[in-house]
């Protein structure tokens, strides 16, 4: 069994060309774990019985003499946020928690160089469009070329029009908020600025929704 290169060359090298995979790593006692990577993205680790960051910190201990990469399997919930540099060395800085909130190091730093909310709006991962919703659509941001194809959202405008002429209508007061969810993306509009704004990104069962995504960026204060 030859002897393999460090783990970090070894995920550069065989797991991020192929952006979505599973790394299985074999130790010098033959114990197997494995990685499993989103997007170019470590969003998961297994060893034994333990998972995400448990399970990691075991693994970075190890000796590899072995590895191989396969398909990423279906199912994989992910529970590793952190930028895949600071999980691989985590003495470089302190560890986020992993969980809910995306990209929780991205996020401070645009607090500490004094950036508006919009910008942490447009920070959040593979986030497709933001549009101004008035008398027509206004767009704020469009992800770049290679994220997809457009999506046509001028549609919002109408929607976001009927959300708060029905809640005048019916006494609940202005609509400030409204979430929906179609077959290959979810959207988020919300008042901003005394405008309407609304968020879109694709549907993908690896990341967190983007409803929670929207409330973690608008709480990073």
């Amino acid at each position: 069994m030859a002897l393999a290169l460090p783990l970090d060359q070894i995920i550069q090298r065989d797991c991020l060309p192929l952006k979505d995979c599973m790394l299985t790593l074999i130790d010098n006692t033959g114990e197997a774990a494995f990685l499993y990577f989103k997007e170019g993205e470590m969003v998961e680790a297994n060893y034994a019985t333990l998972w995400g960051r448990d399970a990691l910190t075991e693994i970075l201990k190890w000796q590899v003499l072995d590895h191989t990469v396969a398909p990423l399997p279906l199912g994989i919930k992910r529970s590793l946020w952190d930028p895949l540099d600071s999980l691989l060395h985590p003495a470089k800085g302190p560890p986020s928690t992993s969980g809910r909130l995306p990209l929780p190091h991205a996020i401070e730093a645009r607090i500490s160089t004094g950036s508006t909310l919009l910008d942490r709006y447009k920070d959040i991962p593979h986030l497709l469009k933001m549009v101004q919703l008035d008398r027509e659509e206004i767009p704020l941001y469009e992800a770049p070329a290679g994220s997809g194809e457009p999506e046509e959202t001028a549609w919002l405008v109408e929607f976001a029009n009927q959300a708060r002429a029905v809640g005048e209508t019916l006494g609940f007061g202005r609509c400030d908020r409204f979430t929906i969810e179609t077959e290959k993306h979810q959207f988020v509009g919300f008042t901003y600025d005394e405008k309407f704004l609304a968020l879109m990104r694709r549907k993908d069962a690896m990341q967190e929704d983007l409803e929670t995504a929207y409330t973690a960026a608008t709480e990073a204060l």
